[in-house]
């Protein structure tokens, strides 16, 4: 399988934002304001002030740059810099594809640099500085960017408003991407200059060393460094379900949220020689990669791990590009033995050596309309770029099945697989908001609906600058009942990170979220605006089971061929699971 980003691909793409690309525009830094002068450990720094009243800094330095010897080594502590480090740029980014949302880059142009470990930081202005006993901090959110692991950066997310609405202190992050930051190659093992350099997770080597800094600097900013909670979405939901895992991370936060997530990792094999079509996630492998960047034949392991690092980031970047594709296959985490010491990823879960953290998982109900509304077997162009569901009913029966196998492998599977521990509790939802307008005749809520990546504007209150305007996404209708919504997922979110709990939300108005419930199996917490049902629990757990035998008898397809399709989706979604899927089936498909 693989994730293709974010939802502001698709919209930026659909709604023409891309007919702007070429046009470069140059982005005005903001004004330094000097009260947000800071003292840390690599040195002075000064950020600026934001609209909503958040102290912001943009593109601090948390480690060396990872470049020349350095590249595929696991990041090393930072050199202080002289003087006053002026935190202004949030566009600092690792190397990827310029998206349609890149406004000041040419569409899949190859952006960003091999030294792109920053992070930003924002807090209310009123914050302590620095914290002391007698000025405790502010409880901290880290958040880690989705994108499939192969683009997206920190300074994407602007968090004034959760920080100056919950009083928290929010943190986004860069880390490595693509085969920069996840790479496993023998020659690599043997030039590594330190126990962690064998380890082919770098980019969840960075995160750790994200966390680090945040534990020993936080407080200038007004934290509590022992008051940490990290969140993502998608492939960041992926990387904070594989460090609440990891051994080396632990004691680094107290709590984890993982929006859309997925809790699967590669084996070493796998990550070294690649994953078939249809195997599992497609992956081209670490030594296909090397292969195609046309080494001399017989060098040694030091001298091709020197070849490999004197590769420029292009040559890199291309040779790791999946077959028809212009970019790399989404990595996973590696189970390495050092790292990830467990077989696998949930096998790490099965059994963990300590205790697990308090843990949010969630979906949205309609996660794979975003990626099926390009599918071209489901989707027609009109007039060459407006989509047309070729089948409503098919269309809307495709995607529900394929996101509820999304849920059951992020959300009730892993409910169940944590909450047997009987430690930190487990709390669920599943996002439902599906309430967009239209476009020149294209129904949104019917194409893209709960989509995935839609709860992120809820998060981090976004709706204003949303790059789609004629409320096509957010009409103005609906604007009171979304901002509640809003409103209230951010008040849960906060709440959990200063309790451990979603609770009643930080108001205490909202509807009280419990843990789930190994011996009730559930239940879920729907989120959704007053009108269209409100927020409310549900107790309607699945397995596969149940949601291939719903499947099976169905009766709103209307022949086997629908039916083969939506269980053949569902396994496409999901590959690791086909045996579980088949088994489950009595439905006589061929493939």
């Amino acid at each position: 399988m693989k994730l293709f980003g974010q939802v502001l691909i698709f919209l930026s793409v659909v709604f023409l934002v891309s007919a702007c690309q070429g046009k470069k525009k140059t982005a005005s830094l903001p004004q330094v304001e000097h009260q947000s002068l800071r003292h840390i450990d690599s040195g002075d720094v000064v950020g600026s002030l934001t609209p909503a009243g958040a102290y912001q800094w943009a593109g601090i330095p948390y480690a060396a740059p990872p470049v020349g010897d350095l590249r595929w080594r696991a990041p090393r502590p930072l050199a202080p810099w002289d003087g006053t480090l002026e935190a202004l740029d949030m566009s600092k980014r690792c190397v990827q594809r310029a998206r349609s949302a890149d406004t000041n880059d040419d569409l899949g142009t190859l952006v960003g640099d091999e030294d792109c470990l920053y992070l930003n930081v924002w807090a209310p202005a009123n914050a302590a500085n620095p914290v002391s006993k007698d000025k405790p901090g502010l409880p901290v959110m880290v958040f880690i960017h989705g994108g499939s692991n192969v683009w997206g950066y920190g300074g994407q997310y602007d968090s004034e408003y959760l920080s100056t609405r919950e009083n928290l202190v929010v943190v986004t992050i860069n880390y490595r991407l693509g085969p920069f930051g996840w790479f496993a190659h023998p020659a690599l093992r043997a030039s590594a200059k330190s126990a962690d350099d064998k380890s082919p997770n770098f980019a969840d080597l960075d995160m750790i060393a994200a966390l680090q800094w945040v534990k020993r600097n936080i407080g200038a900013f007004g934290g509590d460094a022992n008051s940490v909670t990290i969140f993502g979405e998608s492939a960041g939901g992926h990387d904070v379900a594989s460090l609440i895992a990891l051994p080396r991370a632990q004691g680094l936060f107290k709590g984890a949220i993982i929006e859309s997530g997925y809790f699967t990792s590669h084996s070493m094999d796998e990550a070294e020689n690649g994953v078939k079509k249809g195997a599992g996630w497609d992956y081209k492998g670490a030594k296909a990669v090397v292969a195609a960047l046309s080494p001399k034949d017989g060098l040694d392991p030091a001298a091709l791990a020197d070849f490999m690092r004197s590769a420029s980031a292009r040559d890199i970047y291309e040779a790791a590009q999946e077959n028809n594709e212009t970019e790399p296959g989404s990595p996973l985490i590696i189970a390495d033995n050092i790292l990830l010491t467990a077989p696998s990823l949930e096998a790490a879960l099965d059994n963990p050596a300590f205790p697990i953290v308090p843990v949010i998982t969630g979906t949205n109900r309609d996660e794979t309309k975003l990626f099926n509304i390009t599918n071209p077997k489901l989707v027609k162009k009109f007039l060459g770029f407006l989509p047309r569901p070729r089948n409503k009913r098919v269309y809307a029966l495709q995607a529900e099945y394929e996101s509820a196998t999304w849920r059951l492998r992020s959300v009730d599977t892993q409910a169940r697989r944590l909450s047997a521990h009987n430690q930190a509790p487990v709390f669920t939802y599943r996002f439902d908001w599906d309430e967009e307008g239209s476009f020149l005749g294209t129904d949104m809520a019917l194409l893209l609906g709960a989509g995935h990546a839609m709860e992120l504007p809820f998060v981090f209150n976004g709706f204003a600058t949303f790059p789609v305007g004629n409320g096509a996404v957010f009409p103005k209708s609906g604007a009171k009942e979304r901002d509640a919504l809003s409103s209230a997922i951010m008040g849960y979110w906060a709440n959990f990170a200063k309790t451990g709990t979603p609770g009643k939300g930080t108001n205490g108005q909202s509807p009280l979220w419990p843990a789930w419930n190994a011996d009730n199996d559930g239940p879920v917490m729907i989120l959704d605006t007053a009108s269209d049902g409100g927020i409310r629990l549900s107790q309607n757990s699945i397995t596969v089971e149940s949601l291939v035998g719903k499947l099976d008898k169905d009766s709103r397809f209307k022949n086997i061929k629908e039916t083969c399709q939506a269980l053949a989706g569902m396994i496409g979604w999901f590959p690791e699971i086909r045996a579980e899927i088949r088994r489950a089936a009595h439905t006589d498909c061929k493939n």
